[in-house]
């Protein structure tokens, strides 16, 4: 989908407010209490603990983000192509194949996250046990945990490396430092802040930020995007 650009920048900062929902998402999926042994490979029993509506609001606002994460998407590759100015890219492609597995797993992988911590909860709530909860589970969240997080990992480096090539390109015309703004550099970024914080402060929780490369780094794209300098119009002949 073509965005005009009149209406890019406005679409990608809404992108950008849809990764930062996702971003929220992958925080109330994580466990903040440490008690107990780790069940189903990252899930503590603390779970009982944890409200039902923060599930609810994973899958809510990962159906508004997802959208909105297409629209950042399509803005951003609508300014790639004006900028290659009919050229043909095979980063492109690249992208394109990133933009739509992108907007589909990101999505798909909250929601499977979200369901199956619903049905693990509702198990203990109800006296089953960890143990039990393991054996029951253990098989359909390796394959559908693994299947999701192979494909948003792969959006993710088809992304960041059809990002940093156009920037190095000068095809999102912004200085070269700037191509740290991906998924990948978001990681270490957030990995670093997260490991510098918890150990100032002593509070694990801050370890929360390492786990946020993904959306929020996808949002630092369209951010970046924004500040790019446009492709001059070319004049009507009249």
């Amino acid at each position: 989908m073509y965005i005009n650009m009149k209406h890019r920048r406005s679409c990608l900062l809404w992108g950008a407010i849809g990764m930062v929902l996702f971003a929220v998402g992958d925080v109330l999926l994580r466990n903040f209490e440490d008690s107990g042994e780790t069940f189903l490979y990252m899930i503590k029993p603390s779970i009982q603990n944890q409200p039902m509506w923060q599930l609810y609001f994973v899958l809510l606002t990962g159906a508004v983000a997802s959208p909105l994460m297409w629209l950042g998407l399509c803005a951003m590759r609508s300014h790639i192509a004006d900028s290659l100015d009919g050229r043909k890219s095979k980063m492109l492609v690249c992208y394109d194949a990133g933009a739509v597995i992108g907007s589909l797993t990101f999505f798909a992988a909250h929601s499977v996250c979200a369901v199956l911590m619903m049905s693990v909860k509702n198990a203990l709530e109800c006296g089953i046990t960890p143990e039990q909860t393991d054996e029951v589970y253990k098989t359909s969240f390796l394959l559908s945990f693994a299947v999701t997080n192979v494909w948003v990992t792969v959006t993710e480096l088809m992304l960041s490396a059809a990002f940093i090539y156009f920037v190095f390109k000068g095809i999102i015309a912004v200085p070269k430092v700037m191509c740290i703004m991906n998924t990948i550099g978001a990681y270490i970024i957030f990995h670093l802040i997260g490991s510098l914080l918890s150990a100032v402060t002593g509070n694990g929780v801050f370890k929360l930020l390492a786990g946020l490369g993904a959306s929020l780094g996808v949002g630092l794209m369209f951010v970046t995007v924004c500040f790019a300098r446009n492709k001059p119009e070319k004049e009507t002949v009249k």
